[in-house]
């Protein structure tokens, strides 16, 4: 979403394919897309990966945008999309590697929770970290993710109370 003057002036130079134009607004961004990048790959190196990709994805694909007032819906979705690839290839390369790095010293409850999320299913997962990591409302994820709001309100839903399970589970231990 275009929020100042500035940021329309920087679009404008993004849409004449200014790869400077296209890092700077991403270095404006960089803790927010971060989040979203570290939610799903947990991973510095992936992230920094994502990033590059979505700066090179954003400058050679800029034609496709069809209204400026969802450039940051676009970015995100490209963003989105590349955490997906990424996290797929690494999946494929690791198949059956162990993933238990549960200590026994408690770590931050923000922490314990994402771990948790690793365990939800990708599309409940993807909704949970847009809306209350990310801040996205239940309509900007429609735009990004390209589904209905009906469908990202029940998917939040859905997978909050499987969170919960998940956790509750996690507590009886």
């Amino acid at each position: 979403m275009i929020t100042s003057i500035s940021d329309s002036t920087m679009l404008k130079k993004i849409k004449k394919q200014d790869m400077t134009a296209v890092i700077e607004w991403f270095d404006i961004r960089k803790s927010k897309f971060y989040k979203i990048g570290w939610a799903y790959l947990k991973s510095h190196h992936d992230v920094e990966d994502v990033f590059h990709n979505t700066i090179i994805k954003v400058n050679e694909k800029i034609g496709q945008l069809k209204e400026d007032k969802y450039f940051e819906s676009w970015v995100t979705t490209i963003f989105i999309n590349e955490c997906r690839s990424i996290y797929r290839k690494r999946k494929q390369r690791e198949m059956t590697s162990p993933l238990d790095t549960e200590d026994s010293t408690p770590l931050e409850t923000k922490l314990e929770v994402l771990a948790e999320l690793d365990q939800l299913d990708e599309k409940y997962k993807e909704m949970i970290i847009l809306k209350y990591l990310k801040g996205y409302s239940q309509e900007e994820i429609a735009v990004i993710l390209k589904l209905p709001v009906g469908t990202v309100k029940s998917r939040l839903y859905r997978g909050l109370i499987l969170l919960r399970k998940i956790i509750e589970e996690g507590e009886d231990e």
